[in-house]
């Protein structure tokens, strides 16, 4: 009787909580993206080395109208799937008058599908702060990156960005950036990398479709030893409820 009686009371809680769950997204309708990329780079590192593509699927959920917002991120190799990744970033966007938007947050890294993972080991924490112009013909942009954990460092990015409407809902985007890194994942400091981007936005209803192409100039070698040059792109859809 007793262990009837707990399995209805769980039963109830679950069902009660996934349609909260409904009613919540339902209200707060989330934002799906799939990507599928030749290359994994990131900052000028090669986090999927031998030239090896991933997906990228990611959802993003707004907690409630205050610009709150929490991300699902992960990367799946499709031939190494110890290097797998899965992030959680929360992150607070709002506006300075017209001029300028803001992003706050923090970031849950995880690589929790390694062999020998560990917590210590296999997760890190980073603080970030994001400025841009989107207004501005050529929307300048800085963000700042302090990781608290295994990374312990620090990672400051400059970018550039254009974007010109072309017919029938597509867009053309072009964006260039350059990044510094402090002691971040590696024990030197100066300029990690350059990178330039070309990207055309296809929107068609409730999807968007975007083709990707870049390139990365690596400029120090302990980001990335084998190589200076990266040249990678792919897909991503993009999908509003």
């Amino acid at each position: 009787m007793m262990g009837s009686r707990w399995r209805r009371a769980f039963v109830s809680g679950l069902l009660a909580g996934l349609l909260l769950l409904f009613s919540w997204l339902e209200a707060n309708p989330p934002q799906w993206e799939l990507s599928l990329v030749s290359r994994y780079i990131w900052r000028g590192f090669d986090l999927n080395p031998e030239n090896r593509p991933a997906l990228q699927p990611s959802v993003t959920v707004p907690l409630g109208g205050g610009g709150l917002s929490l991300n699902l991120w992960g990367s799946f190799s499709l031939v190494d799937r110890d290097l797998d990744e899965i992030d959680l970033t929360l992150a607070w966007d709002f506006s300075l008058g017209n001029r300028f938007d803001v992003s706050l947050g923090v970031v849950q890294y995880g690589w929790y599908f390694s062999r020998s993972f560990s917590w210590r080991e296999h997760t890190s924490r980073e603080f970030f702060v994001s400025l841009e112009m989107p207004r501005a013909a050529l929307r300048p942009s800085f963000s700042f990156y302090w990781d608290v954990a295994n990374g312990s460092g620090l990672y400051a990015l400059l970018g550039i960005a254009y974007r010109d409407e072309l017919c029938c809902g597509r867009e053309l985007e072009l964006s260039a950036s350059l990044g510094y890194n402090h002691r971040q994942w590696v024990a030197q400091s100066g300029f990690s990398d350059l990178n330039f981007a070309i990207s055309m936005p296809q929107r068609v209803c409730r999807v968007t479709v975007t083709p990707f192409a870049h390139l990365t100039v690596v400029l120090m070698d302990a980001v990335n030893p084998d190589t200076n040059v990266e040249i990678w792109g792919g897909v991503s859809i993009t999908w509003d409820q």
